[in-house]
């Protein structure tokens, strides 16, 4: 019968055009997201549960924050405030939202090595590579543990002082509080928020950057910061515009649905645990990894490792390769002449 026929699994497919122009990135992002949509929801997943505690550091550093105005801002009574304008009160709820998502996503708040093999999956379907979920992601996990804690703790007090910076900033320069209104001159004001702005803008490029180059690359910890830095500075327009993507993709949900019946947080939660991170990643990943090909790793001058840090067999060192070469089936030693010769 034709339905049992072996002829059904010997045939041979269609197969693949050797001269095949690729197609544009745009089209591939979303062939990528189609072919891949069940593993990415599946990943999401994965990294949301992972990612609580770094969702509940963000989340606390943001209430903190405006404590410490509270405390320290004596024109104004926050609590009362919030209490009587409801607008300011769904405003404060819905950037708090906001905050958590951006920065978890990005990610200046993160679960340190669950991220790193959050991002390796990521980078592993936009290659179109095959990969097994669970495997993959508690290996690539394991074997980044040490350079991404260093990441994570980097970002983590990098990211608290910028916030309490900027906590600083709005307390001493509010004109209505008695306290330290009028001290400092207008223009060291402006100083202090267009360096705090830069710093801000620098982590969250550099954070493009960092977790991709950790699954892709054998770097110290000075060479990722080295490199992202340096990438960040002669991509910060592209970069820049990316952010920006990002910075949009959160906040439509965030900012467009009603406050009233605690839709907003329900609908957002949905959307950050099923898909947001892993969409957001698969965004970056299609911008920073045309970063790397084009730095890194088609440039025979980068600051890279060709050789990745969990690979299981033996790396080969310059100073151990023999010296020599095969010539008419004999072993040529450059030092010494032919193998066994006189």
């Amino acid at each position: 019968m034709k339905l049992f026929s072996s002829e059904r699994f010997t045939r041979p497919g269609k197969g693949v055009d050797k001269n095949e122009k690729p197609k544009p990135p745009f089209i591939r992002f979303f062939i990528v997201l189609w072919n891949k949509r069940n593993k990415l929801l599946g990943i999401n997943f994965i990294n949301f549960l992972f990612s609580i505690p770094a969702a509940a550091v963000a989340l606390l550093s943001y209430v903190g924050c405006f404590a410490l105005y509270d405390m320290f801002d004596t024109s104004i009574d926050l609590s009362a405030y919030f209490a009587e304008n409801q607008t300011a009160s769904d405003l404060y709820f819905k950037t708090m939202l906001f905050f958590v998502i951006f920065f978890t996503c990005i990610p200046v708040f993160s679960s340190g090595p669950f991220y790193a093999g959050f991002t390796f999956m990521i980078k592993s379907f936009y290659k179109e590579e095959p990969v097994f979920l669970w495997h993959d992601y508690i290996t690539k996990t394991r074997s980044n543990l040490g350079i991404s804690l260093k990441t994570m703790f980097l970002n983590l007090v990098c990211g608290l002082l910028i916030m309490l910076n900027f906590t600083a900033y709005y307390v001493i320069s509010n004109p209505n509080n008695p306290l330290y209104a009028g001290y400092i001159p207008f223009w060291v004001l402006f100083i202090i928020a267009l360096v705090t702005i830069f710093f801000v803008i620098l982590l969250i490029m550099m954070n493009l950057f960092m977790y991709p180059m950790i699954v892709t690359f054998n770097l110290s910890f000075k060479q990722l910061l080295k490199n992202s830095f340096v990438l960040c500075m002669v991509k910060w327009l592209p970069a820049l515009g990316i952010i920006l993507l990002d910075i949009l993709l959160i906040a439509v949900p965030v900012y467009i649905l009603p406050t009233h019946n605690f839709i907003v947080y329900g609908v957002c939660l949905v959307l950050y645990a099923a898909i947001l991170p892993a969409f957001i990643s698969l965004v970056n990943m299609f911008f920073t990894y045309s970063v790397f090909k084009k730095y890194l790793i088609d440039n025979a001058n980068a600051d890279k490792s060709e050789k990745r840090i969990d690979d299981n067999e033996p790396e080969l060192l310059p100073e151990n390769k023999p010296a020599g070469r095969f010539e008419n089936g004999m072993w040529i030693n450059d030092d010494d002449g032919p193998a066994g010769g006189t």
